[in-house]
């Protein structure tokens, strides 16, 4: 009895050390949600004469310049943080953050403006790939899941702060224009918290591993699981290193990039992002008052129609992080994929055959809430989580740098065509092609995506080598 209390106690310990590790490191994800969603109540402040004075095209500018700079940050990011490792690279990130927050409602011009928002983009783009590869790296694989999805729900967290924050400033401080600089400023706030929570953060064991570093990586080990668990998980990681070295003994290029089992792992990672995006969440997070305004709403109700968004994105990652590990990653996207066409296919078909009725607008905003909830609960943990597990660790940080680039891409795309689209097409069609892109992605992800829960991340590898590496002799662990 007395050893089990001790066992207990030791669990107990390492999990609410492993909660303080989400946390801490989960401000970069916080700061993704909030920089993404700042310009969403500030633009009309700073567009004003007396302020910068935005034409709609400067707008557009400012609002996608930061997605701009996010994509080329995941694809720096991975292998920045190859290189000088997962908590390094986390600090100096939250140095941007802290730096370029203030800069951008500091801005003194609309130039100065867009280039802060461009390098906070950039580190954006890092922290979206590196935040997620790190939890994974350093969970255990029964709770993998839950800790990587805490990515997911702190970003959409992140949107609901700066929603409630843009919404409680502008209407007691609407009538100074520059209200806008705090609102922008505010974001170093969560970056001053990760800039120096970091330091007190472990390095991630199997960073440490592959750079044979194994004595550091076992003292890791050792703080966030049983004395037991640490060794046999660190004999593992050893023996993985050892493959991958007899495999090739320099770190990984792009020419590592001409494998097809490498290739077909960056295309599965890549179309997972792509059928995040083009499922339309961004386009009811950047455009909810507008979609909601075209459905039939006044203004000042879209406007506080949008902070709902805020806070049914939040139940829905909530939902998220204790699904995932209990259903799965592939059934979890699987059954996303399938509401989410329903859900647009319905808004569809009201738009097209009910759009004056007097119960439209409330019905179609009740539907966007239930997709929020689906997509940010399937969806948005799955696609990330996935993508911190399917590379393996000599290829993860250059590879999700990859594919990361593709989701933000996608992400750019989306948010720049939506109005366009819906100006030319009308909400209906729009939320029509987006419910074929759900099809399409259900497709593809039964074809192709392995059910990794509970898998650990070294015989991952195993399922996409059995498949599509010609001089493997093992087989699929999956």
């Amino acid at each position: 009895m007395e050893n089990q209390h001790i066992n207990s106690d030791n669990e107990n310990e390492h999990n609410g050390y492993l909660t303080l590790v989400s946390w801490i490191t989960g401000m970069g994800a916080l700061l993704f949600g909030y920089n993404t969603a700042v310009v969403n109540g500030s633009l009309d402040f700073m567009s004003k004469s007396s302020q910068l004075g935005l034409s709609a095209w400067a707008q557009g500018v400012v609002s996608s310049g930061l997605t701009l700079g996010a994509a080329f940050g995941a694809v720096f990011g991975g292998p920045l943080s190859d290189k000088i490792g997962r908590k390094k690279l986390l600090i100096w990130l939250g140095v941007i953050f802290t730096i370029f927050g203030l800069a951008c409602g500091l801005a003194p011009n609309t130039t100065t403006l867009i280039i802060c928002r461009f390098i906070l983009g950039l580190a954006v783009g890092a922290a979206s790939g590196t935040v997620p590869v790190y939890l994974a790296e350093i969970a255990p694989a029964a709770k993998r899941g839950k800790m990587v999805s805490m990515n997911q729900f702190l970003i959409v967290f992140g949107q609901f702060l700066v929603f409630g924050i843009n919404a409680i400033l502008g209407n007691l401080f609407g009538s100074n224009a520059g209200i806008w600089r705090v609102m922008l400023s505010l974001a170093s706030i969560p970056g001053i918290a990760l800039w120096i929570g970091m330091y007190a953060m472990p390095e991630s064991p199997r960073w440490l591993a592959s750079k044979n570093l194994f004595a550091e990586a076992l003292k890791v080990l050792y703080r966030i699981r049983s004395k037991a668990q640490a060794e046999l998980e660190l004999q593992e990681i050893k023996e993985n290193a050892e493959k991958e070295k007899e495999a090739q003994a320099e770190a990984a290029s792009w020419k590592d990039f001409k494998k097809n089992w490498i290739i077909q792992i960056c295309i599965t990672g890549g179309m997972l992002g792509i059928i995040q995006q083009f499922a339309g969440i961004n386009s009811i997070m950047y455009y909810g008052s507008q979609v909601l305004h075209d459905a039939g709403f006044a203004s000042s109700a879209a406007l506080i129609a949008n902070v709902a968004n805020g806070v049914f994105s939040c139940i829905g990652a909530i939902v998220g992080m204790y699904t995932v590990d209990k259903l799965g990653r592939k059934k979890l996207e699987l059954i996303g994929l399938i509401f989410c066409a329903i859900s647009l296919v319905v808004v569809g078909l009201i738009k097209s055959y009910a759009a004056t009725a007097s119960w439209t607008p409330y019905t179609i905003m009740i539907i966007i809430l239930v997709y929020i909830v689906i997509d940010q609960g399937t969806l948005g943990p799955v696609t990330w989580l996935l993508n911190s597990e399917i590379f393996p660790s000599r290829y993860r940080g250059l590879g999700t740098g990859i594919t990361i680039f593709t989701l933000w891409f996608a992400n750019f795309i989306v948010g720049l065509l939506f109005p366009v689209l819906m100006a030319a097409l009308g909400l209906a069609n729009v939320f029509y092609i987006f419910a074929v892109c759900c099809v399409l992605g259900a497709i593809f992800v039964a074809a192709r995506v392995p059910e990794t829960k509970g898998v650990n991340l070294e015989d991952i590898e195993s399922f996409f080598r059995a498949r599509y590496d010609k001089e493997y002799t093992g087989k699929s662990k999956i």
